[in-house]
């Protein structure tokens, strides 16, 4: 099968690399179109650990632009559009495989519906309340051939708006692969490769992203966040460290909060992490804050507490280790002294149920796919209505 899988931010490319490698040992040809954040060296250009990874790339697509505007992300969808269709042109791939909620998604929805592409769509029928992401999910979701749902929870979800059954497959979260195959990292080693102090008392990361329905707000929000954090640190001689945020409209006012805390002594920021690096700092922290996917899709693996600040990630899945609060200080610190100091807390979290999978997703949806007969045209005709 001659496949190609669509990236255009970091988190989903993180997702999307054990399926890819799952993909590439049993023999199916792929390749990637790489745009976003991918291609921004405000973001690190992470193209380059793609390259790194060994992965050949069929096409860069350039769809982000460089405003604060709400224009933003649509002016992408079109600049994604005409990219990803002259790539499938070229390239007259199988199947089109993408993760996630963003540009990209749709993009390819419409470019696998209109060119009669098979498309996987990973991570469909889980809400994001709040976020222009949300429908846009559940549109992609419409305009998929094939589900792979991280939870069962979200296959009903999917199965509710009319999707059929033998489409879905609940595949887990095929980060975890990843997560559970990384290498150990001492907090000793890991403190000197990042060059700050982890092994002091303790430390949280950080990881904040703006939320459409409220980006006028975000960096206020970003403010109280970061002043909470600065009293709990004096106070219990923790330390921050801080990834950069995401590339949606409001991420400037962030990162113009950011910047006030570049040289605090209890701060650490970094635009991005190689993944060895990154998985070895949830691995070995106290708490994760901000309102970040990972809180939900990725921390009960770790067995990490999440404090998640606002109402982005409401309506998710949660295993039991998220705690939502406010954008007040007396409700994030508390949050804060209960993720990192509370025994009972902790060991609730330690043996929570993970809803999410068990590190073995890319298998299953590599069998799902080896097994789906390309010509059978049952696979390209939507006939179900909700």
């Amino acid at each position: 099968m001659k496949c190609i899988a669509i990236t255009g931010i970091r988190s989903e490319y993180e997702i999307l690399k054990p399926v890819i490698n799952e993909l590439v040992y049993r023999g199916h040809e792929v390749k990637l179109i790489v745009s976003g954040a991918h291609l921004s060296d405000w973001h690190g250009y992470t193209l380059n650990t793609i390259l790194n990874d060994g992965f050949e790339v069929a096409d860069q697509v350039d769809s982000l632009y460089s405003t604060n505007r709400t224009t933003q992300r649509i002016k992408g969808v079109g600049s994604l559009v005409t990219g990803i269709s002259q790539c499938v042109e070229r390239e007259k791939p199988d199947l089109l495989i993408y993760v996630g909620d963003r540009e990209e998604g749709i993009a390819t929805a419409l470019v696998g519906n209109y060119m009669d592409v098979l498309f996987a769509h990973l991570a469909g029928g889980d809400p994001v309340w709040g976020n222009a992401d949300d429908p846009i999910r559940f549109a992609i979701s419409k305009l998929a051939h094939i589900h792979f749902p991280f939870a069962e929870e979200y296959a009903e979800n999917l199965r509710k708006i009319g999707e059929d059954d033998f489409r879905i497959f609940c595949s887990g979260n095929p980060s975890l692969d990843s997560i559970k195959n990384t290498k150990e990292i001492s907090v000793c080693d890991l403190s000197k490769k990042l060059e700050c102090p982890l092994s002091t008392n303790g430390y949280v990361v950080l990881i904040k992203h703006p939320l459409s329905s409220e980006k006028k707000g975000a960096g206020e929000q970003m403010k109280k966040t970061l002043q909470s954090l600065e009293e709990f640190c004096d106070k219990y001689d923790f330390k921050v460290v801080g990834i950069y945020p995401n590339t949606d409209p409001g991420s400037y006012d962030i990162l113009a909060e950011i910047d006030k805390y570049e040289q605090h002594k209890s701060f650490f920021f970094f635009k991005n992490l190689p993944n060895i690096d990154f998985v070895n700092l949830l691995r070995n922290a106290s708490a994760l804050i901000g309102n970040s996917s990972m809180g939900i899709l990725e921390a009960p693996f770790y067995k990490l507490p999440v404090v998640n600040v606002g109402r982005r990630q409401s309506g998710r899945l949660n295993a039991g280790n998220v705690e939502f609060v406010d954008y007040e200080a007396e409700e994030i610190i508390s949050a804060l002294e209960k993720a990192c100091f509370d025994k009972e807390y902790q060991n609730k979290i330690k043996n929570l149920k993970n809803p999410y999978g068990d590190g073995t997703s890319a298998n299953i949806i590599a069998d799902a796919l080896g097994a789906i007969d390309i010509n059978d045209r049952k696979w390209y005709v939507k006939q179900k209505l909700c």
